[in-house]
């Protein structure tokens, strides 16, 4: 397995204009891969940005993944089959985007938008239901964009405060099915799987063949080592006997410092000095207690 850092780490101390030293700092931490949004430039089909872009990655020896979510107002979820279908052209362009980028894969609540509003949207079983029908309908006219590029189109399990199109593993995998499409996998993060799983080992296994990227954080979104409510050795061997070889992304929020905080309801630092340089030190001993959990003892 590979291990990776996600750009939400960074919050507020992302400079989108600087990716250059982006991808210098994921690497100090590290890691081989880094997961965040692909840049506008890349979605709005600047070839001569996107070229930059990749060359930065690769000259740093850094591997990008992707994540992905939506403009308010377009949703896949919706009645309005206008708001549908630029959710679906939109997710093509991010799609082909990470392919011009010279990555594999994109992920995240890319069925839906987020984060959720439930004021005064009274979700029923029929109408989670007809949503998820949309939802389906909707990832299977971008599969065909992710066919011509070779990007995985992972989705990902959320938590019932943050999505209900699917809130488990076994909801997941029915998602996928229904789709019916190799191209489409999972985004498991232990995060969400703590609230929603009744044994997280056995779901991760469940998932075999069809997860497509792992997320990593404590329960309180703390990078891991710093709690023992986790039992980090047998996700591990879990995710070995799933048959998964792909990227363990450390998915954490260090600091209450902006919208990202917001929108995951963080409402303080989660580390006493939210520099950049004790991120980088935090996010190494995070990946250095990753491989040694999930190494074969």
């Amino acid at each position: 397995m590979k291990y990776g850092v996600h750009r939400l780490t960074w919050g507020k101390l992302f400079d989108p204009d600087d990716l250059g030293l982006f991808f210098r700092q994921a690497k100090e931490t590290g890691a081989s891969t880094i997961e965040f949004r692909p840049p506008d430039a890349a979605i709005d089909g600047d070839k001569k940005k996107t070229a930059e872009i990749r060359k930065l990655a690769e000259d740093c020896g850094i591997e990008l993944l992707f994540c992905f979510g939506y403009p308010v107002g377009l949703d896949m979820r919706s009645p309005d089959p206008f708001a549908r279908h630029y959710a679906v052209e939109h997710l093509k362009r991010a799609v082909a985007a990470a392919g011009n980028l010279g990555g594999t894969e994109i992920g995240g609540v890319l069925y839906s938008t987020w984060p959720p509003v439930y004021d005064k949207d009274m979700i029923t079983k029929e109408v989670k239901y007809e949503r998820i029908q949309r939802s389906i309908e909707c990832i299977r006219q971008v599969v065909p964009t992710a066919e011509n590029y070779n990007i995985k189109v992972n989705l990902e399990v959320l938590n019932r405060f943050e999505n209900y199109i699917f809130n488990t593993v076994e909801e997941g995998l029915d998602f996928l099915k229904q789709v019916g499409s190799s191209q489409c996998g999972l985004v498991l993060d232990v995060f969400h799987m703590n609230m929603e799983e009744d044994d997280m080992e056995a779901a991760i296994k469940s998932a075999r063949g069809h997860i497509g990227q792992f997320h990593a954080s404590e329960p309180n979104r703390r990078i891991p080592f710093h709690n023992k409510r986790i039992n980090w050795p047998a996700i591990g061997q879990a995710l070995k006997d799933a048959g998964y070889n792909g990227t363990v992304t450390m998915e954490s929020i260090m600091a209450f410092d902006g919208e990202a905080s917001y929108n995951l309801r963080q409402w303080r630092d989660s580390m006493p000095d939210t520099s950049m340089a004790a991120r980088i030190a935090a996010m190494r001993q995070g990946i250095i207690f990753l491989k040694d959990q999930f190494a074969d003892k």
